[in-house]
């Protein structure tokens, strides 16, 4: 009976493994992860591995052993002392629930309440404290108050550069 397993891959091999096994016939699942990310003053989406140097595949043990195991791009089979271990159905189908269209999960940010402690993560501004106060209409920016020494001045940053305190 064909079972899901966890496959290590060579470092950042996984989707020529993932590509070589599909080709052969086998079920894999190398989910992804698109998150935005501050690079020399601007954003830029990165879509990435989720589980970097890992990949699910479903497979017989005995019938694709071979198979699988000796596949471009794959390490090994993860095992402990020697025996393959199978995951859960259910823990596959949540993965997979959660991935969008081409197998990519988006991070989603979290929710800000007003008068919350923020700390600004990047830019300029790094390290800088305030209280956030509001998301402004497209909900990529955020209002802060930004904390001085003896005053508050109002500011408005891009969501992804502020996280709670």
């Amino acid at each position: 009976m064909k079972r899901w397993y966890v496959v290590s891959t060579k470092s950042r091999n996984e989707e020529r493994a993932a590509n070589n096994l599909k080709s052969g016939n086998i079920e894999v699942l190398a989910p992804k992860i698109k998150f935005k990310r501050y690079k020399e003053g601007k954003f830029v989406y990165i879509v990435e591995a989720m589980f970097p140097g890992y990949i699910f595949v479903k497979f017989h043990p005995v019938d694709e052993f071979r198979l699988v195991k000796y596949t471009r791009g794959i390490k090994t089979i993860v095992n402990f002392n020697g025996k393959i271990v199978p995951l859960q159905d259910e823990l596959i189908e949540f993965i997979k629930n959660n991935l969008e269209e081409g197998g990519v999960a988006t991070i989603q940010k979290k929710e800000l309440r007003r008068g919350e402690k923020v700390v600004i993560q990047e830019g300029p501004f790094k390290g800088f404290s305030g209280i956030f106060e509001k998301e402004l209409d497209s909900k990529e920016r955020v209002a802060i108050l930004l904390d001085g020494v003896d005053y508050c001045a109002r500011m408005e940053i891009d969501r992804e550069l502020v996280a709670s305190a």
